[in-house]
């Protein structure tokens, strides 16, 4: 009795042992891979930014194509084709009529700064370096690496123009066979995720082409109010003044801001009336776009809380430098329906409210 008794508690314990060390080197191969993949993720962030751009440029491809598709009856390559056509042809039209004023006023613009910025300090006697570098260092240094990200980046050209290039590029093919791609990803994923995993992609998809949409006419709408206004007050170089607004409206709640600095160093160094009417010029703007122009382009995208914008530009500046924070409001954009579609909905289980009162999310 007690032999049998042994032998059958002798395998039956070591099988219990046996059977927990599967489970425990599986999860600390789940655990390796996983800490494997945030370190490489990590040592090649800036080919993944990169791809990001790549698909940024993908979705404003497609949404000029299904705009193409909808007043024509081409369909997905064709479309693709014209709607590429127009926007470098548009792009040309622009470069081929208003590039020597652009270049000269450009020109004109950061020679006129530094006086201006002379201006200012004689008038006020505040220094203008020594407050930016305290201003700099009390944002723990972030604000300070963009800008030697940005002095990197115009001393090397060619390798913008390079990452530039391969951006178009990647983001070419991305448009013309977006499903290939789409496919692919979802391979990742295991079987049974593919439906959930494929939904998130579509609403993913459909934010981030809303989104972008409306950006680029909020954009365009600011640039061109911001020209005219200052042309209308009499202020140097207005064209510039626009194209830098323009550009700096893409990133969120700190682009406008920043869009507004050369325009006030300019009509401070004109006067203090200039000056007034500028800083009004611009509180309008930002009145009408925040209030009228951008919940009326960006009705059908995501409401993303303004927090979140402002705490994403920071983070992504800090890992990626000047390009994340170009792309802090698309990447925004992407994790927010991420983790609500993924986590929140899937995981937790959540009814959200409905896009009528997504801002009481």
């Amino acid at each position: 009795m007690s032999h049998k008794s042994g032998g059958a508690s002798g395998p039956g314990g070591s099988g219990g042992q046996s059977g927990k060390l599967p489970d425990f080197a599986r999860r600390v191969l789940i655990a390796s891979i996983i800490v494997s993949a945030f370190f490489l993720a990590w040592h090649l962030r800036h080919t993944i930014i990169l791809a990001f751009a790549a698909v940024v440029v993908a979705t404003i491809l497609l949404a000029a194509s299904d705009l193409v598709r909808r007043c024509t009856p081409l369909g997905h390559h064709w479309s693709l084709a014209v709607s590429a056509l127009l926007i470098i042809m548009a792009i040309g039209a622009i470069l081929w009529f208003a590039w020597p004023n652009i270049q000269s006023q450009t020109a004109g613009l950061v020679q006129q700064l530094p006086e201006a910025a002379r201006s200012i300090e004689s008038r006020t006697g505040i220094s203008l370096p020594n407050s930016l570098e305290q201003a700099g260092e009390a944002a723990g240094g972030v604000f300070n690496r963009i800008l030697s990200d940005l002095a990197s980046m115009v001393q090397t050209a060619a390798t913008a123009i390079t990452g530039f290039i391969l951006v178009v590029v990647a983001g070419a093919f991305l448009a013309v066979n977006p499903g290939l791609y789409r496919n692919g990803f979802l391979l990742l994923f295991p079987p049974a995720q593919h439906g959930h995993a494929g939904e998130a992609l579509d609403r993913t998809g459909r934010a981030l082409k809303f989104w972008l949409v409306g950006q680029l006419l909020s954009m365009t709408m600011v640039g061109a109010l911001v020209g005219l206004g200052a042309w209308a007050i009499g202020l140097p170089s207005p064209l510039a003044l626009a194209l830098f607004a323009f550009l700096t409206e893409f990133v969120p709640l700190i682009g406008p801001f920043v869009g507004a600095v050369p325009g006030l160093l300019l009509a401070l160094g004109e006067g203090w009336s200039t000056l007034l009417w500028t800083a009004l010029l611009y509180l309008a703007i930002q009145q009408v776009e925040s209030n009228l122009i951008t919940p009326i382009v960006q009705r059908e995208a995501v409401r993303v809380p303004p927090a979140l914008f402002m705490l994403s530009v920071v983070a992504m500046g800090a890992l990626f430098g000047v390009l994340g924070v170009v792309l802090a409001g698309p990447l925004t954009v992407v994790a927010f329906v991420l983790t609500r579609t993924l986590y929140v909905e899937d995981t937790l289980g959540e009814e959200l409210p409905s896009k009528e009162n997504e801002s009481d999310l």
